[in-house]
């Protein structure tokens, strides 16, 4: 019996069983981006009522070097590294949002409009999205930390110079909310109704149920997609190893040929391989 780890990577194989479980689950996957130090980690605390903030560390030092995950309810929340972490973090997230449902840009009001590296992200996104604007139809600004802002002037200009920023690059408008996670912590701990009112953050819930909801096809359709492709480029790589062993073989003396008998076995494993894959992919 063959095994298909001989001729597909390890990667490839787990990301094709990820993607399944995907679609056989009925879990929104929510993504939260943004610059290291912005918030991100305590936004998806308090989304999850962990209001000790010990699923996703928050610290001084950047505590997050890779992507987390936490299953709360029907959303699977992914905490990732900073986007002015490197380079190959940015390749990370720009990966996993890719399958991701709903994307959580976060943006410390403080800091006010978009930063150069903020603005490089969404600028390579535009450029190697393949439908940039699907990526602002599931995506949510988030301000953050609104707390620290000196008035509601603040916070206003920063939303309007974001907005236009995002206009800019996308062509389009996009959604944008202004939150602090520390007024809805302490509200909810303390049973503040004024605090956790004006923290904001039940009115992002409430944005993220609605765009889910509306998404729910969308989301299903695009769960679809990604399997076909996965299939697709999995049964291509397949086709490029069969090819390249027939012109091995072809190669060969005739006295050759007959000691690499594996090679020919090779190509009918695939060739069955090929035949299984392609009939999963009909079956879809």
């Amino acid at each position: 019996m063959y095994n298909l780890d001989n001729y597909l990577s390890k990667s490839d194989i787990d990301s094709l069983a990820t993607i399944k479980k995907s679609l056989n689950e009925n879990k929104i996957t929510i993504t939260c981006i943004g610059l290291y130090n912005h918030g991100k980690s305590t936004l998806l605390n308090v989304l999850i009522k962990d209001f000790e903030f010990k699923t996703f560390k928050t610290a001084d030092a950047r505590e997050t070097s890779v992507n987390k995950k936490f299953t709360y309810g029907d959303i699977n929340y992914i905490d990732t590294p900073g986007l002015n972490a490197n380079e190959q973090d940015d390749q990370k997230i720009l990966e996993v949002i890719k399958n991701s449902d709903i994307v959580l840009f976060v943006h410390n009001v403080t800091t006010g409009e978009f930063s150069k590296v903020e603005i490089d992200f969404l600028e390579n996104i535009k450029k190697y999205w393949e439908n940039p604007k699907v990526f602002i139809d599931r995506t949510v600004f988030v301000i953050s930390r609104i707390d620290g802002a000196t008035d509601s002037k603040d916070i206003k200009n920063t939303e309007d110079k974001m907005q236009q920023q995002i206009e800019y690059i996308f062509g389009s408008t996009a959604k944008i909310i202004a939150v602090s996670s520390e007024d809805y912590r302490d509200g909810m701990i303390e049973k503040e109704d004024k605090l956790v009112s004006q923290s904001n953050i039940q009115d992002l819930e409430k944005m993220i149920s609605l765009l889910s909801k509306k998404s729910e096809q969308d989301i299903k359709k695009t769960k679809q997609e990604r399997l076909n492709k996965k299939y697709n480029e999995l049964i291509r790589k397949l086709e490029d190893k069969k090819k390249n062993n027939e012109l091995m073989i072809n190669k060969l003396t005739k006295e050759k040929r007959d000691q690499n008998e594996s090679l020919h076995q090779e190509i009918n494993n695939i060739q069955v391989t090929l035949k299984n894959k392609y009939a999963q992919l009909d079956a879809i």
